[in-house]
This record gives C-alpha cells, structure tokens and sequence, in this order.
C-alpha cells in the first residue's frame, strides 16, 4: 500500500506534513477531549442524558472512523480482491 501524506497548518501558520495514520490518530484524541471537555462544562456525565448520550455516541463513532481510515483508502496501485 502506498503511504499517503498529509499536510496540515498549525494554529500558527506552521505547514506541517504527516502520514495520514499519524494525523487521523491525532484527530480521534482531539475529538475523544471533547467528550471530557463537555463533561466538564456541563458539569455531568454525558451518559446521564439520553440527548447528551447521542452526542457522545456520535463523537465515539466519528473517533473510530478516523482510527480506521487509514486502512480504508483505496489507491490506483491496490488490488480490490476479497473486497466486494
């Protein structure tokens, strides 16, 4: 498989470049802090709430999917066997 890159812009203005593994792992740990942010700000657990429970399931499933992504791109040079 073929490495893919990234390039992303810091809050500076630095241009940083990474694997994508690297920067979708880092995605998924900003998006999981959220959770305890809003924990934080709300002064409850996010389960205590069926409403507030959908936002953490979201939040959860959207951190998985990054997780994974890496391992879902397909590039001209992949087979597709096994796939379908």
């Amino acid at each position: 498989m073929s490495i893919i890159k990234v390039k992303s812009v810091s809050n500076n203005g630095q241009i940083k470049i990474e694997e994508l593994d690297v920067y979708c792992n880092k995605l998924s740990k900003k998006n999981n802090s959220v959770l305890f942010k809003l924990e934080e700000c709300l002064n409850k657990k996010l389960l205590s709430d069926p409403e507030l429970t959908e936002i953490r399931d979201t939040i959860l499933t959207v951190s998985g999917e990054l997780n994974r992504l890496n391992d879902c791109i397909l590039t001209d040079g992949d087979s597709i066997e096994g796939l379908q």
